[in-house]
């Protein structure tokens, strides 16, 4: 039956420890690397829309509201990318162009050639750009999970795409638009939700939830800020490949630090000891932020010094760093502290953002005609 549309959503996340280390082959140097993440509801979206064609040959318009950017192109335009890779479209929406192109190539395998219809793909996404909550990825997943859907491959078809398979498509496409290695933490926090360990092994990814009673508890503990500066991941992340692969100094002894404190954490957390997650947070972010100039920044070092002077708290740059969200976790969960700390930040220009732990990653609906 024809639909209508399909709707998608992924959550971000919150890397509580264990970030940088889910670059390929990073984590292959390193002894049981782990990555903890936790899914929130600043949620990314993907609408797609198909109509028919209002003219002969049919046409996609591809639209960014949160970005203010669309574009309309007919669906030649499209075909001849197919064989040239060449595009003219506004970076914000190079994404979109690349992850239609894939399910039109799979849908023209599985014998759907036929493209006389208007086609649109419409996102938004609720953080904020170059926030470090794995924004562009959690966007890819939102795209990614319609566009499925679209070609006949996902939940509701005889032939699903498995959340693996969709999280290696995402990562490779996302890839050639960033242009440097990609980590896939952010994949597994928009595609799986909750919250995540994640073990970086050889060959495949050992992924697991913790307790779904830890959620609340840890919740009252995290405080989520945006220092109002964006920041790019891909640049951070890049210059911290290059120094573990050219075995820069002490930097592989560092990322072997924040692999063993990011286990602690693990451990931690299921042991709903909140006084020794603090510790493994505090002890990652100590070593993370010595691994290159400017992960910190002198904003968010005195935000930490403030906080400091309220309460016992610990906290770290959320991805890459260089600015963009940062978190306060409160082992107490005192709540009349928490309020001082934000009414604190606040006044420094600095912006509280509201969340809930998402339990659930990435979810599909279709509406039939």
């Amino acid at each position: 039956m024809p639909f209508k549309s399909i709707h998608s959503r992924a959550p971000t996340r919150i890397d509580l420890a264990g970030g940088t280390v889910d670059l390929w082959p990073l984590y292959l140097f390193l002894n049981d690397p782990v990555t903890v993440n936790v899914a929130i509801d600043l949620f990314a979206e993907a609408k797609i829309e198909q109509l028919p064609a209002r003219n002969s040959e049919g046409e996609i318009l591809l639209k960014s509201e949160d970005q203010n950017l669309e574009m309309k192109v007919p669906w030649g335009a499209l075909e001849a990318f197919l064989e040239t890779d060449h595009i003219q479209a506004p970076p914000a929406l190079e994404l979109h162009f690349r992850l239609l192109r894939y399910f039109v190539q799979r849908r023209a395998e599985a014998g759907q050639k036929t493209l006389n219809f208007d086609l649109s793909l419409t996102t938004r996404a609720r953080s904020p750009a170059g926030a470090g909550l794995g924004g562009s990825s959690t966007l890819s997943v939102a795209i990614v999970g319609a566009l499925a859907s679209w070609a006949g491959e996902g939940a509701e078809s005889a032939n699903p795409i498995d959340r693996e398979k969709l999280v290696e498509i995402v990562r490779d496409i996302e890839t050639t638009v960033i242009h440097v290695p990609a980590g896939v933490q952010d994949y597994y926090g928009a595609m799986f939700g909750g919250l995540q360990s994640l073990r970086w092994k050889p060959g495949s990814h050992q992924r697991s939830w913790l307790p779904t009673d830890i959620l609340p508890e840890l919740e009252k503990r995290l405080i989520l800020f945006y220092s109002g500066q964006s920041r790019n991941s891909g640049i951070n992340n890049w210059a911290l490949f290059k120094a573990f692969i050219d075995n820069q100094g002490d930097v592989r002894t560092k990322f072997d630090k924040i692999t063993r404190a990011a286990e602690r954490l693990d451990q931690a957390l299921r042991a709903h000891d909140w006084e020794a997650a603090g510790s493994a947070i505090a002890d990652e972010w100590a070593v993370r932020r010595t691994l290159a100039p400017g992960i910190t920044t002198p904003e968010i070092d005195r935000a930490f010094e403030k906080a400091e002077k309220i309460a016992s708290i610990a906290g770290k740059v959320c991805g890459a760093g260089g600015g963009g969200c940062f978190f306060v976790y409160l082992p107490s969960a005192d709540q009349e502290k928490r309020a001082r700390i934000e009414a604190a930040f606040v006044t420094q220009g600095i912006q509280v953002l509201p969340f809930h732990i998402a339990p659930h990653g990435l979810e599909v609906q279709v509406s039939r005609a």
